[in-house]
This record gives C-alpha cells, sequence and structure tokens, in this order.
C-alpha cells in the first residue's frame, strides 16, 4: 500500500510540473472561441442537437461538428437563410459516435482517449480562407494561446489514393515547412487516416492532423497514427474539396471549404500534463460521485 502511494504522489509532482499552463475545461473551450471570434473575425454558432433534425442524414446521431452546416458544403442553402450568411464560423459540438463510419465504441475503455459522448471545438471556412490560414491559425493558438512547445507536435498530411486518382496534398506539406516546422515532424499517411468524410457519401476532402507528443524526446514520430497514449492525435484540419457519391466516385465540390475539430478532452488533458482524459474536470466529478454514490 505504501508503495502505490508513494508511485502516486510521484505521478502527482510530475504532472503538477508539466501542468504550467493547465486550464479548467471551459476556459480551454472559451479561449478558443475568443481566438477565432476576436483575431480573426469568426461568428459563433451554437451547437447543434446531438439527434439530427431530418431522418436520412447518413447517422443517428451527430457525429462531428459539420453534420449542421452541411448544405453549405454542398451549395444548399436557400437564399436568404440565416445560414447563407455564414463565412467564417467557429463553434463546439456535442457529438456521439455509436455506430455509423466513425464508430468510437469499440475503443471506449481500451485507451484514454476515445468516447461515445465528446466536445468538438471547430473553426469553419465556408468558401473563404483555405489551408495556409487554416494552417497558419491552429500553430498560433496551439503555440501562442496554449503555449504548447512545437517540438512536441507532429502533423501529418494526406499522400494521395491511385484508385480514385487523388494527389498527395503537397501543399499542405509545404505550408507547415513555411511556417518552420522541421520536416522530421511532418509525416504522410494515407485515406484511412488523412482523408475525412462523414459518412459513406457526402463531403469529404484530405486533411492535417496535429499530435501532441508526451514523451518529448524526439522520438514520437514512429508512434503518430500507431494508437499510443504516449502520441495523440488532437486536432484535425479537413479540408473539404469533394462530394463522394460512391466509395470510388468523388466529384469536386464547386468552393472550397474548411472543417476542423480540436478534441475539447483531449487538449485538456494534454495541457494539465496528463495522457488521460479521464484525469480532467470533464471526468472527475462524475467518478467523484460514483465513488460516493456507491461508497
Amino acid at each position: 500500500m505504501f508503495r502505490v502511494r508513494q508511485k502516486l504522489i510521484r505521478r502527482a509532482v510530475v504532472n503538477q510540473t508539466r501542468s504550467r499552463h493547465a486550464y479548467p475545461s471551459k476556459d480551454v473551450r472559451r479561449l478558443f472561441i475568443e481566438y477565432f471570434q476576436n483575431q480573426h473575425d469568426h461568428l459563433f454558432v451554437p451547437s447543434s442537437s446531438v439527434i439530427p433534425q431530418r431522418k436520412g442524414e447518413g447517422t443517428y446521431f451527430t457525429n462531428a461538428g459539420m453534420n449542421q452546416f452541411k448544405p453549405l458544403f454542398l451549395g444548399a442553402v436557400p437564399p436568404g437563410s440565416l445560414m447563407a450568411n455564414y463565412k467564417r464560423v467557429v463553434n463546439s459540438q456535442k457529438c456521439i459516435r455509436v455506430g455509423g463510419k466513425h464508430n468510437d465504441l469499440d475503443d471506449v475503455g481500451h485507451d484514454l482517449s476515445h468516447h461515445t459522448f465528446f466536445e468538438m471545438l471547430g473553426n469553419w471556412s465556408f468558401g473563404d480562407y483555405f489551408k495556409r490560414e487554416s494552417c497558419k491559425m491552429a500553430l498560433e493558438l496551439l503555440t501562442d494561446v496554449y503555449k504548447l512547445p512545437r517540438e512536441r507536435l507532429y502533423f501529418t498530411y494526406f499522400h494521395g489514393d491511385a484508385t480514385l486518382n487523388l494527389p498527395p496534398d503537397i501543399e499542405s506539406q509545404t505550408i507547415w515547412l513555411e511556417l518552420g516546422i522541421p520536416e522530421s515532424q511532418i509525416l504522410p499517411f494515407g485515406m484511412k487516416d488523412n482523408f475525412w468524410d462523414m459518412g459513406d457519401t457526402g463531403p469529404c476532402g484530405p486533411c492535417t492532423e496535429i499530435h501532441y507528443d508526451h514523451i518529448g524526446e524526439g522520438g514520437g514520430a514512429k508512434l503518430v497514427n500507431m494508437d499510443s497514449s504516449d502520441v495523440v492525435e488532437i486536432w484535425n484540419l479537413v479540408f473539404m474539396q469533394y462530394n463522394r457519391f460512391e466509395i470510388l466516385f468523388l466529384r469536386p465540390l464547386a468552393n472550397h471549404h474548411v472543417d476542423t475539430g480540436l478534441g475539447l478532452e483531449r487538449l485538456t488533458a494534454v495541457l494539465k500534463g496528463s495522457k488521460s482524459n479521464y484525469d480532467t474536470d470533464l471526468f472527475s466529478p462524475l467518478f467523484e460521485t460514483i465513488h460516493d454514490v456507491s461508497n
């Protein structure tokens, strides 16, 4: 018992040392929204319901921040509607991933970062800015506002797919290099990791992801996208360029859009210096209540 207690104390000291820029989850959310509202003229749009308004939208639950904006991606917004005026938007979307293309149920309980219910922070551009501005803002927010060290971040990009005649996203790779990211921290991946779509059909496109390295000794590259708790994906910047009609049939969208998703739970844990989302104020009150009730 004494050894266990000593181990817990050492772990707490390490976490406290790492957590010089730790924030409560409400401040993580607030800083994200204020950054895009105040510094980059984004309109705040509240989270939509986790229950889709219309049947046949491809999912039983709202499984991503993009769901409520699908008409904008497809150019199907009625003229004169409120959504028709959206150009730059920021929000925090409540999501449920049980079933469908992005089912997280099988991962819950097996790692420290997947949940069936979670909150996705997102910034959006509908035919306005695109890749360069999106990458620049993401890097600035993470390093200048949240104070994450650049050397702990890894950046992935889409390496292309011959079956769909999709070229590598060299533009995203080049942007990260021009923003000062070393080539060793920029990694190519395929359709599974770096091409995003909501479901089997609908808006989709290549993405560039940002991963955080908890180890920080320069060896994190080999753990990116390896389901390791040592290197965790925190932000996905999706560049909506296509509409998928069938598995092998993509048609370019009339306009290019930006759809990003930053996991509130994951970033809160990272800023606390913890590998576990459960070690945050988003979960600890629930566990304390369970302990009190169950003795």
